[in-house]
């Protein structure tokens, strides 16, 4: 692996209402350090991560970062410390030396570490922003307001987008300049600012956990990942 990427955590201060995604165990760990773990694994050489975090829960990750001897810059976002705002003070704070930049969401803490490898893969060929996603399996539908069934989608060309997200660093510089929204979404503006996104085959265990709901599959699946079952 070359030398040359870098991992930006976000951490808004929408985590500060909902702290249970943050410090839920599952495995023998909790969701950002089971992101980050994944992502640095000793072999796949980067020049650094970064968990730009709101100021409200600053100290609770530099102490969990501290206690699992994870080496992250910690970056402390002031103010509303959007998620926007978090990924700017992230992208502010890496090494000028990262030219590809991983995107995570700490909600998809079971990514694999095969999953970043072949988003870097895509970068270092020349894409400029890279997205995995899976192709829709279930059946869609469009319902009225009264909820009956109107028209069945087809999903041949649906795919459901995941994280971690891949940037060559001055496309992710572009999408960030002058954004102001609250419902902020990095692929939209990409596209906004028309950059062509390349999508390419995503993980099945990348999915959203939903805590405390999904924390027995979680622990299922890291079991497995141990045991080099899956």
């Amino acid at each position: 692996m070359s030398f040359d990427w870098a991992l930006v955590v976000p951490i808004p201060a929408s985590f500060a209402a909902n702290r249970e995604v943050l410090f839920t165990q599952f495995g023998d760990s909790v969701p950002l350090v089971h992101c980050l773990r994944s992502m640095l694994t000793p072999g796949r050489r980067s020049v650094g991560a970064v968990v730009a975090v709101a100021d409200v829960l600053y100290t609770d990750v530099q102490a969990l970062l501290a206690a699992n001897g994870i080496s992250a810059t910690v970056v402390a976002v002031t103010g509303e410390a959007s998620r926007e705002q978090c990924l700017s003070a992230g992208l502010a704070a890496l090494d000028p030396r990262a030219t590809h930049i991983l995107v995570h969401d700490i909600r998809r803490p079971l990514a694999s570490a095969d999953l970043a490898d072949r988003i870097l893969d895509s970068l270092r060929r020349g894409s400029h922003v890279v997205i995995p996603a899976l192709a829709m399996v279930d059946s869609v539908k469009t319902v009225d307001s009264s909820g009956t069934v109107t028209e069945t989608v087809d999903r041949a060309s649906l795919r459901s987008v995941q994280f971690p997200r891949g940037f060559r660093r001055e496309q992710l510089t572009t999408i960030l300049e002058g954004v102001d929204a609250d419902d902020f979404d990095e692929l939209v503006l990409a596209r906004r600012k028309g950059l062509h996104a390349t999508i390419i085959e995503g993980d099945p265990d990348a999915f959203a956990l939903d805590i405390p709901r999904d924390v027995g599959l979680a622990d299922a699946i890291y079991t497995c990942r141990l045991a080099e079952q899956r």
